[in-house]
Order: C-alpha cells, then sequence, then structure tokens
C-alpha cells in the first residue's frame, strides 16, 4: 500500500534527517498533481506527500506561531486547486471564522462555522450526508467509495478543536459541546470509507482536546512543536515534538513511522493569487 510518497524518489528509511538539512520554502503549484488525492505536506530531501485515498483522516496539533494553521491553509488551497470540481469543503474554524471566513463564497467551500452552535450544526448536516451515503452504499452493494465511480470527496477541516470538548466550555455550552463530540467520532469512525475525510486540529495537546473517537480512528499524524512530552503523546502517541527546534513549519509527520518535515509557508494573498490564476485559466480554456 502506497502510505507517503516523497516524490521523484520513494524513500523508505525510518530515520529522520539532521534539521540542518530542512530549509524554509514557499507553497506552488507546481508540486500539485491534478485529480489526485496526493498532498503536498512538507520537504525532506524532496518534497513529501499524504495520500488522503489510504489515509483518509489526520490529526494536527502544535503551539501557537509555530504552523498549525499555515499547514491547514496549505492542505486546504491543495485540495481546491487540484480537484476544484471534486472537492468539497465544510470548515470549522473556532478562531470566530477569522482564518477561513473569507472563503465561504467559494464554490467548493460549502458552509464556514464559526463558533461552538454553528459547529455543531455544520457537523449536524454532514453526518446526515453520511447516513444518506450510506443508505446508498447498502442499496448497490458496495463496501466503500473505491468500490464506485463517485470522484467527489468531502472534507471536513477543524481547527482549534479543543473549543468543542465539554470539558473546556461552560457549563451553558456543555450539551453542544457533547453533540459535537459524537458528530466527529461517527464522522471518523464511518466516513472515510465513504468519502468523508476529517481533518482535525488542535494547539491545545491535551487528552480532552482530542475526542477518543476521533484519535482511535485516525492513523495520520502531524505533530508542530509542542511544550512537553504529555502534548506530544496527545498528539503522535510517543515522545518527540517536545524535541523539535521552535521553527515555523517544522513539524513530525507519522504513520507507522516519523518522519521531521518543513511544512510550506503560505499566505491567504498567495492562495488569493493561485485562485485567481486557475480562474484565469478556467475563462481561457472556455
Amino acid at each position: 500500500m502506497l502510505e507517503w510518497l516523497i516524490l521523484p524518489t520513494v524513500i523508505a528509511g525510518a530515520a529522520m534527517l539532521p534539521n540542518k538539512k530542512l530549509e524554509s520554502w514557499e507553497y506552488h503549484t507546481k508540486h500539485l498533481y491534478y485529480h489526485s488525492w496526493l498532498v503536498p505536506i512538507g520537504k525532506k530531501r524532496r518534497v513529501m506527500y499524504h495520500n488522503f485515498e489510504h489515509y483518509p483522516h489526520m490529526l494536527v496539533g502544535g503551539t501557537t506561531r509555530f504552523g498549525k494553521t499555515v499547514f491547514l491553509k496549505s492542505l486546504f488551497a491543495s485540495l481546491i486547486l487540484a480537484n476544484p470540481d471534486r472537492v468539497r469543503l465544510y470548515i470549522i474554524d473556532l478562531k470566530g471564522g477569522l482564518e477561513f471566513g473569507e472563503y465561504e463564497s467559494l464554490p467548493q467551500v460549502l458552509q464556514v462555522a464559526d463558533d461552538l452552535i454553528s459547529a455543531c450544526q455544520l457537523l449536524d448536516t454532514v453526518y446526515k450526508e453520511i447516513k444518506e451515503q450510506q443508505g446508498r452504499f447498502r442499496e448497490k452493494g458496495y463496501k466503500n467509495i473505491s468500490d464506485t465511480n463517485i470522484r467527489k470527496r468531502t472534507f471536513i477541516m477543524v481547527d482549534e478543536g479543543a473549543e468543542l470538548s465539554p470539558k473546556l466550555v461552560s457549563k451553558e455550552k456543555k450539551k453542544y459541546a457533547e453533540l459535537a463530540q459524537i458528530y466527529l467520532g461517527e464522522i471518523a469512525r464511518i466516513g472515510g470509507g465513504l468519502g468523508f475525510r476529517l481533518i482535525f486540529a488542535t494547539q491545545i495537546p491535551y487528552r480532552e482536546a482530542v475526542p477518543g473517537q476521533v484519535k482511535m480512528n485516525i492513523v495520520a499524524r502531524v505533530s508542530f512543536k509542542i511544550a512537553d512530552q504529555i502534548g506530544s503523546r496527545v498528539i503522535l502517541d510517543e515522545k518527540g515534538a517536545e524535541e523539535l527546534e521552535p521553527i515555523a513549519g517544522r513539524a513530525i509527520y507519522k504513520l507507522a513511522e516519523k518522519h521531521e518535515i518543513q511544512c510550506p509557508y503560505i499566505t491567504d494573498q498567495m492562495i488569493g493569487g493561485f485562485l485567481h490564476e486557475q480562474n484565469r485559466k478556467n475563462t481561457d480554456a472556455d
């Protein structure tokens, strides 16, 4: 099974490269593969890719200012630019919509929730879609989306996921947080095979911040700098993230093995430019 790629050469070793080999780099569309779910996540010797078809969900953690949200935006840009007619995005931006709210008008973005209550409404919508998809699969005898000719994939991106924890919200909001946890757990548990992909990110790497059902059903982990071993174990199930150099974009990507990578730098202005160029090309083609 193809777990991860470093293109054009596949690197099979488990050892992490010395930090001096990792250099900062800017995101660019030349690293994309059109109509593919191979998404560039960082550089080791060459660009490293995550395959969302083989590992549909991803858990992301890291202390503020070390690149977590920038990383999410690079994933967001890659998904839209490589699959403009195939990706559907639901985004929970619990920074009050400040990071992703401006993208809500894009045709690929179905909804941006910016608080706990709207997040529950969004997750309820997604859960209903999952159950409807499950019913269609049952009728046709499908076991997995790979058995079908369905090309669209639905991504649910959660930034600041700790804001959905019942133990970290006020008493008045606890019932909404509990409902959100149930929905997130079901999305992680049954969504993958039905074409739904959960990307759950938190800057508070405490056990209470990551729903148990979510963590149990996510193999792919990305951790930026974290303060201590306890936080590292929440995201990676082992120590290591606390030992990362305090460099923005430096992260550990883990499937079966750990890989220290440098994630690409991207800004909202860059994303806007790439989207504008894509629209221009589409207009010229018409």
